[in-house]
Formats: C-alpha cells, sequence, structure tokens
C-alpha cells in the first residue's frame, strides 16, 4: 500500500464516511434522497478530515510508534515526519473547504470546524494528559453523526448516536491507553496517573451508562423497527461486554476491537430501525 495511503488508515476513513452516510439516514429516514449530493460532498469532507487527523496522529506519536507501531510509516521509514505534516495539514484546510463552500447549509461546517479544532488540541496537547484526551476523542466521534443530522436539517434523531459513540469511545479510549502503557512514556495517560485497575473501572463503569443510554431510546421505535433495535442493541451490547472482559483479561487489544465492533453494531440497529 502506498505510505500516503497508509498514514490516513484507509479503513477508519471509510467508516466515516459510512457514519456520514448512516447518521443522514438516521435523521431523514426516506427523505434522504433529496439529499444525495449534500451527503456525498458531507462524506467527501469527513474523509478527508478523518484522513488528516490520521495522518497528524502518526506524526506526534513518531516516538512512541517505533515501539508501540513500529510498522506505521513513518517508524518503518516509509516517509518522513516532516512530509506528513505537510500532507495533514493539506487534508485537514481540503477537508473544512469542501464542506464550506460545497454546502448552502453552514451548520454542518460549523461542526467541522469544532471537530478539526478538537482534533489539532487533542493532538498537540490533550493527548498526553489523560482523560481529557479521551473526552475528546470521544467528542470527534459522536460529532461525525451530529453533522449527518445537520447535513439533512435535523440533527435531533443523532442525539442518541452522538451520546452513545461519545461513552462507547472514551471506554475504549482507555482501554486503548493500558494496551499503549508501556510505550507510552511521554504521555500523562489515564493509566499512568491512577494505574490499569482503576482505569478498568471507570472504562467499565462508562459502558454501562453506555448501555443504559441505549435502551432509553426504546420508546422512539414500535413494530418491526422496535424488535430491529432491540435485538441490534442487545447484540452490540454483549459484544462491547465480551470486549470489556477481554481487557479485564488484560488482553486489551481484543477488548478495544470487540468494543469498537460493538459501535458498528449499533450504527447498524439505527438505520435498521429507521428504515422499518
Amino acid at each position: 500500500m502506498n505510505p500516503y495511503l497508509a498514514l490516513t488508515r484507509p479503513g477508519n476513513v471509510i467508516l466515516t464516511a459510512v457514519a456520514v452516510i448512516a447518521g443522514s439516514f438516521i435523521a431523514a429516514g426516506d427523505n434522504i434522497v433529496d439529499f444525495q449530493i449534500e451527503i456525498l460532498i458531507a462524506s467527501i469532507s469527513a474523509m478527508k478530515l478523518a484522513g488528516g487527523g490520521n495522518d497528524l496522529n502518526d506524526y506526534n506519536d513518531r516516538e512512541s510508534d517505533k515501539e508501540n507501531h513500529p510498522n506505521r510509516p513513518i517508524p518503518a521509514g516509509l516517509v518522513s515526519a516532516e512530509d506528513t505534516l505537510i500532507f495533514s495539514r493539506i487534508l485537514l484546510a481540503g477537508g473544512l473547504l469542501v464542506v464550506l463552500f460545497g454546502l448552502a447549509n453552514k451548520l454542518p461546517f460549523i461542526i467541522a470546524l469544532i471537530g478539526t479544532v478538537a482534533l489539532i488540541s487533542y493532538e498537540n496537547q490533550l493527548k498526553a494528559l489523560g482523560l481529557s484526551g479521551n473526552i475528546a476523542v470521544g467528542f470527534m466521534s459522536g460529532a461525525v453523526f451530529l453533522f449527518a443530522g445537520m447535513v439533512v436539517n435535523d440533527p435531533g434523531p443523532t442525539l442518541w448516536m452522538f451520546g452513545l459513540a461519545f461513552l462507547a469511545t472514551v471506554s475504549r479510549e482507555i482501554i486503548k491507553d493500558i494496551q499503549d502503557l508501556e510505550g507510552d512514556t511521554d504521555r500523562f495517560t489515564l493509566p499512568a496517573r491512577i494505574g490499569i485497575t482503576n482505569s478498568l473501572i471507570i472504562a467499565g463503569t462508562i459502558l454501562i451508562v453506555a448501555w443504559s443510554l441505549s435502551y432509553t431510546a426504546i420508546p422512539q421505535f414500535d413494530g418491526m423497527a422496535l424488535n430491529a433495535y432491540v435485538i441490534g442493541i442487545s447484540s452490540a451490547n454483549v459484544l462491547m461486554l465480551v470486549g470489556f472482559q477481554n481487557a479485564r483479561d488484560e488482553n486489551y487489544f481484543s477488548g478495544q476491537k470487540r468494543i469498537k465492533q460493538g459501535m458498528g453494531v449499533v450504527m447498524l440497529a439505527f438505520i435498521a430501525a429507521a428504515g422499518l
């Protein structure tokens, strides 16, 4: 794979576009056909911003990645740190400009701008400060759905997804910090501050809040939509529970992956319910 493409983490970039499309469908339902061009523009913008953010992450983590992720392009010697930073700036600026000039509605641009500021703040400062950095990542994950809702002029239905994505992501980020604890000598992460056991307690508590929130959305649905949502959300919660148990068993990589998969199933549950 081209190292510049690898820097963007194509899988994550594609998932970001899927999240925009999913959020738009959750908000607009059958009316999504009226916003095809707007959703395309928003998806392109989100992909650029996600790719630029991943580039910036690799630039700032270039030293710790020598131990934590030695196969990434910078520690592997496939691309220079300076070129990575330039590429990141081009993608971030491009993502903002696409949504600013491509959409008549400027609310999505405001969310994109806030998300970009949060991203840069996270990478340059908040990442090293533990829980505040995890919260910033959680906000950025949830903001994708608010962004999508604003693209179709109805962010209300996406508030549930914002909350669930925010909480699940914060929990997952804490587990990722535990996974990278040994190599993160330059970061004052939550596990480094309060220890692995206490960090797992906080991650688990946040997941419990997310599970509880997921069931409070049930009154929105009825009939087949209700069945689809309950089955989907219950499956997602089981996946995340398995992930948390993996983390408790010190299999942190599998744990955070299962939580991420659970988040994907949550999104599918909302899509299925919105379509019925």
